[in-house]
């Protein structure tokens, strides 16, 4: 086994290199960790040189999609909410499409999509 270390992954971020970031781990009936590789339990710091950063702390750091603005969410729950109400009450309305919502919102307040 060797010493426990820091590595980046593709998006530079820094990941410990030991059993509990690699790839080949998996757990025993009991939830204790062991290599897929060998069956052999491991040690919490440990590392062999068959270690792999896994896929998931290889994606840390990604963007996937875009965050929407909390005004934004808060406004689509307003809408939904007072149609439901108005549905409730007895009122035909027709409920107001997505896109609908989307571009009122972004008229009167700008992108719908914050910043990370």
């Amino acid at each position: 086994m060797e010493s426990t270390t820091m590595v980046p992954n593709r998006f530079g971020k820094m990941v410990k290199r030991c059993c509990a970031s690699c790839q080949q781990k998996c757990y025993d009936d009991f939830g204790r960790r062991k290599c897929s590789l060998t069956q052999k339990s491991v040690k919490a710091r440990g590392c062999c040189g068959e270690w792999k950063m896994s896929e998931q702390l290889d994606m840390i750091g990604c963007e996937h999609g875009k965050v929407q603005r909390r005004e934004y969410q808060l406004t689509l729950m307003e809408v939904r909410a007072s149609e439901r109400l108005a549905m409730q009450g007895g009122m035909a309305i027709t409920p107001k499409s997505l896109e609908e919502i989307r571009e009122n919102f972004e008229k009167e307040h700008g992108s719908r999509f914050g910043l990370i």
